[in-house]
């Protein structure tokens, strides 16, 4: 199964999971994990390295980003100096946030460090229904580039001059939808709240437009109406693989 999961990932060049659900529903410990229950961004990076080291026909160069939405602000986790960061778009890059710091990968545990640091410095805060709720969207990002391999006259395998193949993986952990009466949310917490339903509602939205067809044929999708829809909008659309992971909780 995970094999067929990145291999579709390489060939469609695009997929996205995201964790879903009411706060305190345990959608960060379903992405991240623990130490004896890896979560699903340990797994997706541990089953990517040993895919791409038992493909000799291609090689590979691995990157990796982390970011937070928080009250629609762009916050780069591994460089937390970055902050209030921009989309912009262009033609040859596309969508994309100016200014996030990408960093070359060599091994699952280089990125899982990385992850680990860019947690330190994302919005926790505490609500009645939460001690630790995420206070904002991350998008741990996964840059696969690829291109095939040749073999010179001495049958030493080296890099062909084709055209580079560029794969994303976006592993998103949603903060979680809240209702003001049950959090007992007030002043700052009321306003991240607030603007956390606000982009869950924009992403659904855009994905029931979706399922209606309404990108192909010509129809308005409101991908800019929030920056997490906005950011992914080439994971969202098109050719994407994308899949969602709905958290449930027992409380009322």
């Amino acid at each position: 199964m995970r094999l067929l999961w990145f291999l579709k990932l390489i060939v469609f060049l695009l997929g996205t999971v995201f964790a879903y659900g009411q706060t305190n529903s345990g959608k960060t410990h379903t992405m991240r994990g623990s130490a004896t229950e890896p979560g699903v961004i340990p797994r997706a990076v541990h089953d990517l390295f040993d895919i791409i080291q038992q493909d000799v026909d291609r090689e590979f160069l691995l990157r990796m980003s982390y970011m937070e939405i928080y009250n629609e602000e762009i916050n780069d986790l591994l460089a937390p100096e970055h902050r209030k960061l921009q989309i912009h778009e262009s033609i040859e890059r596309g969508i994309y946030v100016a200014g996030l710091r990408e960093e070359i990968v060599a091994s699952p545990q280089q990125v899982l460090d990385l992850m680990e640091f860019g947690e330190s410095h994302r919005h926790i805060g505490e609500t009645n229904m939460n001690l630790h709720s995420s206070r904002s969207h991350t998008i741990f990002r996964m840059i696969i580039e690829s291109r095939d391999r040749t073999e010179d006259g001495g049958g030493d395998s080296v890099s062909s001059c084709d055209a580079v193949r560029v794969s994303v993986l976006n592993l998103v952990d949603l903060a979680g939808s809240e209702r003001a009466a049950k959090t007992g949310a007030e002043g700052v917490r009321l306003k991240e709240g607030s603007h956390i339903n606000k982009s869950l509602m924009t992403l659904g939205t855009v994905i029931k437009k979706l399922s209606e067809g309404a990108e192909s044929q010509g129809g308005h999708v409101p991908y800019r109406d929030s920056k997490l829809t906005r950011i992914l909008q080439p994971a969202l659309g098109g050719n994407a693989n994308t899949a969602i992971i709905c958290n449930i909780t027992l409380a009322q």
